[in-house]
């Protein structure tokens, strides 16, 4: 595996890794994110050429989000017994842990090469406090990378007091190559019957979960996303795309539980958390500029793996809490196939 790493702006550095395939991988320690992911020149994923554009653009794209992924509805989360408000940051809620959380940070980084596999390990600790959330939190994410072209993510995490934890990878694929092209020509496969509905344009889970069996939204058998992005269902027209938590069949990371298909080439996901939040860039005229080319409307889509947003509104979700001195841990694996 062939490791290189340069400056990338603001402090950070751009890790790359090629694997004999000649498949390229690059992450940046700003925001422990991913910034590309290339085979024969063509870019898999939506990313920056450099850590001021992410802060300048929008620093979301392939970053870790947290402490707590998605929106948390008023920023109000119980945590052993106390009620606790979040940094709001988009109206009364919190979204993906509120204004500058560790998706804006520069984190520390090491890189250990283990000859098939290459893991760069990124490390953060956010104080006591912190838009917030109680506890000093010491995070790490390990990004590895291998020769048969899976890439991991595994994250771990302690507290010194009760707290919430709910990270994710915000990666948009765009398997086009192109920002300004649009994902509805992309097949999705997703092991999912049931979804979390959203209660309105302020995008918080309405309270209930619904079975989507023979729906536009049900990816049981895999489909093109056109079928699903032009749907008449109310929840598609609410929000102009998909952007809903849908809730996993069956748990287990052996299982693959989704896979994103482009001619002859698709990713696959597994995961050992129960959701995974289909996001599908729903940004209409308003995309940014990727590579000097404008995102269309659902010129991304994610796969946001975590227990679904809106648990401490509907318990049957999952739970979010992390007691002091317990270790958290999660794994997720996007996998590339190619004819």
């Amino acid at each position: 595996m062939e490791i290189k790493i340069r400056d990338f702006g603001l402090g950070s550095d751009l890790i790359s890794l090629t694997n004999k395939a000649g498949v390229t991988i690059s992450f940046t320690n700003l925001g422990a994110r991913i910034v590309d992911w290339q085979k024969d020149g063509k870019h898999l994923i939506l990313g920056f050429d450099s850590a001021k554009e992410y802060l300048e653009k929008d620093a979301y794209p392939g970053a870790t989000v947290g402490p707590t992924a998605g929106r948390i509805k008023d920023g109000l989360v119980k945590i052993s017994g106390k009620d606790y408000i979040l940094n709001q940051n988009e109206g009364p809620q919190t979204l993906h842990g509120g204004e500058e959380s560790i998706h804006t940070k520069l984190w520390t980084y090491e890189v250990t090469d283990l000859g098939a596999e290459v893991q760069v390990k990124f490390s953060f600790v956010s104080n006591d406090g912190t838009n917030g959330y109680p506890g000093k939190i010491e995070m790490s994410v390990t990004h590895s990378f291998d020769e048969d072209n899976k890439w991991k993510i595994h994250y771990e995490a302690i507290s010194d007091k009760d707290t919430v934890f709910n990270p994710t990878g915000h990666v948009y694929f765009n398997l086009n190559g192109d920002a300004s092209e649009s994902v509805e020509n992309h097949e999705l496969q997703l092991a999912a019957s049931r979804f979390v509905p959203l209660k309105d344009q302020t995008e918080i889970v309405r309270g209930d979960i619904v079975d989507i069996k023979n729906t536009d939204l049900d990816f049981r058998q895999e489909k093109q996303l056109s079928i699903a992005l032009n749907s008449n269902m109310e929840q598609v027209q609410l929000v102009k795309g998909i952007d809903h938590p849908f809730l996993l069949d069956q748990l287990g990371l052996d299982k693959e539980q989704a896979r994103l298909t482009l001619y002859d080439t698709s990713i696959s996901v597994f995961t050992d958390q129960p959701s995974i939040v289909i996001f599908t860039a729903n940004f209409g005229d308003l995309g940014t500029l990727y590579h000097e080319k404008k995102q269309v409307h659902h010129g991304g889509i994610t796969f946001e793996c975590q227990v679904s947003p809106g648990s401490e509104q509907i318990p049957e979700l999952g739970d979010i809490s992390l007691k002091a001195g317990e270790k958290y841990q999660a794994t997720t694996i996007y996998s590339l196939h190619t004819k």
